[in-house]
């Protein structure tokens, strides 16, 4: 999975996960930042939860802004969302070849569907050093103060 931010007043940034290595200090910010653990957290990511791709952009900004707290991070949401990588495609691409519930014209059109999706993917994943991530506050309403801590 790719993490995209593209803030409307800057640059593209991009975060494979596979090769951004998550440190564990930086996925145990994730879970308070959220309350989900950091498996589910990826999960949520995939199904569309801006407070868990929120917090995984934050966690992977932090590390080129060391000092940018949670409450600061307050991106559109158009601003943030993911891809999937080659190998994430490739999964995906022999579940629909091989779904027997799936008839001819279905499985052309999600292939077809998955072919847009993937040629619409510049695979390039940003770089940056590891960064203990601050405390995250566990109390929702603190955390959506964008004042607060």
């Amino acid at each position: 999975m790719i993490i995209v931010y593209v803030p409307e007043d800057g640059e593209e940034r991009r975060w494979d996960l596979k090769t951004a290595r998550i440190t564990a200090v930086e996925a145990e910010a994730v879970e308070r930042a959220t309350g989900l653990e950091w498996e589910q957290a990826k999960a949520k990511v995939l199904n569309g939860s801006m407070l868990a791709t929120r917090a995984v952009a934050w966690v992977l900004l932090k590390r080129d802004q060391p000092t940018l707290r949670y409450v600061q991070f307050v991106p559109a949401a158009n601003e943030l969302g993911y891809d999937l990588d080659a190998e994430e495609m490739a999964a995906i691409r022999e579940g629909i070849e091989n779904n027997p519930d799936l008839d001819e014209d279905e499985r052309a059109a999600a292939l077809a569907q998955l072919d847009a999706a993937s040629t619409a993917t510049d695979e390039q994943p940003a770089d940056g050093a590891d960064a203990d991530p601050e405390t995250v506050p566990k109390d929702p309403a603190v955390a959506a103060s964008p004042v607060a801590v």
